[in-house]
């Protein structure tokens, strides 16, 4: 289990663009790209819900930190990108929420492939793939001050493109990191800080609720060191990672993170990676 916090040092790679000074721009999601062994950063560059087509993806190399800031970049080449937020990859194309649009681009050059509205959403948050292919989005149902709109849903766009909600209520208590896997979606909440799973027909299960709300990435690590799977989730309330066992028990691995957002997490090296917020950095955990 990840106990240690790690710094990872960055720099970065602009080649042109070298007098921009390092770092990142409200860094919302991280995702950890197996095949081309690369972390992606998402930046809102704004805010969460703004539509000033200035968002961007940063691309980091796990070892030494070596970064190219806007790999890809709203504004430019094509792309419409406005806050970036969770990320996920089926094939070779990735794709990221952004506001009520789910984005798709190539995984290797950036370019964009197209984009699938999602009708009536106001705040497209946490994306994952599902065994089959099919592309999860949680709607966290918030407004531009963070009040509720009553949109909570968990979105699922099929193979064939059709998109439906798999569950949209706002019992879902707005519905913030997700991960799919057979037999269903996890989901952690951002109202009450309740872990639960949703089925193939929309059914719920409650599994576990953190002592502090406001949760927001959420992964799985396959083995502890019992040797037995968990559940990491981070919690701006709580400023801190909750750590979930099969039983549903919760508690806080040490250490304290500000705003800590969509969390990522790299299995090769066994690291948890934290993008903070309103510090602009990311932080990786070390077992």
């Amino acid at each position: 289990m990840p106990r240690t916090r790690v710094w990872l040092p960055l720099f970065v790679a602009f080649g042109a663009c070298a007098s921009e000074p390092p770092g990142f721009d409200t860094p919302e999601s991280v995702l950890h790209d197996v095949a081309a062994d690369i972390y992606l950063v998402s930046n809102l560059n704004g805010a969460p819900l703004q539509k000033d087509n200035n968002g961007y993806i940063s691309r980091v190399q796990p070892e030494g930190g070596a970064m190219v800031r806007r790999w890809i970049r709203g504004g430019h080449g094509g792309v419409t990108l406005h806050a970036p937020k969770g990320m996920a990859l089926v094939g070779d194309v990735l794709w990221v929420s952004d506001i009520d649009t789910l984005r798709k681009f190539d995984r290797n050059s950036g370019a964009p492939l197209g984009d699938v509205v999602i009708a009536g959403a106001t705040f497209l948050n946490d994306v994952s793939a599902g065994p089959d292919g099919s592309i999860y989005c949680s709607d966290t149902g918030l407004d531009a001050n963070f009040a509720a709109t009553g949109t909570d849903a968990i979105w699922r766009v099929q193979p064939d493109g059709k998109v439906q909600a798999l569950a949209k209520t706002p019992e879902l208590g707005q519905p913030n990191g997700l991960v799919a896997r057979e037999g269903g979606v996890y989901v952690v909440s951002w109202r009450d800080g309740t872990f639960f799973q949703i089925d193939g027909r929309g059914i719920r299960t409650d599994l576990g609720k953190a002592p502090m709300a406001q949760l927001d990435g959420l992964v799985r690590v396959e083995a502890g060191a019992d040797g037995k799977p968990f559940w990491l989730a981070t919690s701006w309330a709580g400023a801190c990672v909750y750590r979930f066992d099969l039983t549903g028990q919760c508690t806080a691995l040490p250490g304290k993170f500000e705003q800590p957002a969509d969390c990522g997490f790299d299995g090769k090296r066994g690291r948890l990676l934290v993008p903070l917020f309103g510090l602009n950095k990311l932080e990786v955990l070390a077992p």
